[in-house]
């Protein structure tokens, strides 16, 4: 089986012939599409046909720079205004194409074999997928605490002390893991020991409930400067609930930063003034995420009283996944599809085989807790009964059952 595959093609392979029971309605966990509350956003400039019929302004309009501006500076960057910083930004069509651009380019600026890419393992599935498009050999990292980089240090090592990028996911996905800033700071270190872009993805920044995390900007700030090159993505389809803007930005040391926006000025997807200026609003206004984050807590509150006793439950730090420890992830999926009409992501889809055999992702579900609360109940007491009815569904891994 090919592993590269996307792990929604994967999923749908897997499920393929079995099916739901009839007369309960699907309820779809596995994808990450805020559905929690519609978003309170003015969305008549959408249908400005003015707009749509011209070509979109390179690199953004001044009121979506200076909503970047604004929230990077309320959220990271505090008494500095990025404009005093070596910050630059650009727009970009969604997170996706950001993290796969700037994969692409990290990789081509490495002159010798296959350049080498360190990745969290588990993992949003692009960064794998973008490597090996860019010709580049993904070396894995898995951090059992947030704070210990060691395994970062040592996945360098491993791929000869050089690396084309090091990537980082703060809040994680699909964990939900915040790193605290020290460890940014030293992962900063390593990569500019070893010629690396760093790149932090962001995207989840605005869903934590218990702490604010701390973003790599605020290091910039700190700082006044950075050890070596980097790039920041954020997007609004996680901060705003809203995917279908594929609407973001990239905020990055200046050369990477104009790097990133040749390319995509010649070769990508420009932002149509309509969506600009939804997108400013967006980001000028923080009242939104607040109604946002109120949902998110309820459906934790959902989450913690009907799963709390299921074996492994755990409260993610931040995000709406939840990663819960299963005996066979593959057969989960397909057992709470066939028996509840309930879809989840089998974890091994979201992670790749290491050296050793073992998949950090297997054994695990990623289930995420996105919708409505009359939805979202439906959905966890259905989980929750399916795992407490089947002793070949619930508890640890088999191969934690063995000894292995």
């Amino acid at each position: 089986m090919d592993e590269t595959r996307s792990a929604f093609t994967r999923l749908r392979g897997l499920l393929d012939g079995v099916a739901a029971p009839e007369g309960r309605a699907a309820i779809e966990l596995h994808l990450g599409e805020s559905r929690m509350a519609p978003p309170a956003v003015d969305v008549t400039p959408l249908a400005d046909v003015d707009g749509w019929t011209r070509y979109p302004p390179l690199g953004g309009t001044a009121e979506l720079r200076a909503a970047y501006s604004g929230w990077l500076q309320r959220r990271f960057t505090g008494r500095h205004s990025p404009h005093d910083l070596p910050i630059a930004t650009e727009p970009t069509p969604g997170a996706k194409q950001a993290l796969a651009v700037a994969i692409a380019l990290a990789a081509r600026e490495r002159d010798a074999g296959a350049p080498a890419v360190i990745m969290p393992n588990p993992f949003y599935p692009t960064y794998r997928t973008a490597a090996a498009a860019a010709g580049a050999r993904p070396v894995y990292y898995t951090l059992d605490t947030p704070d210990g980089v060691a395994p970062i240090a040592a996945a360098v090592e491993a791929a000869g002390g050089r690396a084309a990028a090091i990537i980082l996911c703060t809040p994680g996905n699909p964990r939900g893991d915040i790193l605290p800033a020290a460890a940014m700071g030293k992962v900063a270190e390593i990569a500019a020991a070893a010629g690396a872009l760093l790149i932090v993805d962001e995207v989840y920044t605005d869903l934590a409930l218990r702490r604010t995390p701390p973003g790599y900007l605020s290091l910039v700030a700190e700082e006044q400067g950075a050890p070596g090159r980097f790039l920041v993505v954020h997007s609004l389809s996680k901060r705003s609930a809203m995917p279908g803007l594929r609407s973001g930005f990239v905020a990055g040391d200046p050369a990477t930063v104009a790097a990133y926006a040749a390319y995509n000025r010649s070769c990508g997807v420009s932002t149509p003034l309509p969506v600009t200026t939804v997108a400013a609003r967006l980001w000028d206004d923080d009242d939104h995420i607040e109604g946002l984050r109120a949902a998110l807590a309820r459906n934790w509150q959902l989450a913690d009283a009907t799963l709390g006793g299921v074996y492994g439950y755990r409260r993610a730090e931040a995000g709406f996944f939840l990663w819960l420890p299963v005996a066979d992830d593959e057969e989960t999926a397909v057992g709470l599809w066939r028996d509840q009409g309930v879809r989840v992501m089998p974890g091994r889809y979201l992670a790749a085989e290491t050296d050793d055999g073992t998949n950090p992702g297997a054994g695990h579900v990623r289930v995420a807790l996105v919708h409505e609360a009359t939805t979202m109940r439906e959905g966890l007491t259905r989980l929750r009964h399916a795992l407490l009815s089947s002793s070949s569904l619930r508890g640890p891994p088999r191969e934690q059952r063995a000894g292995r």
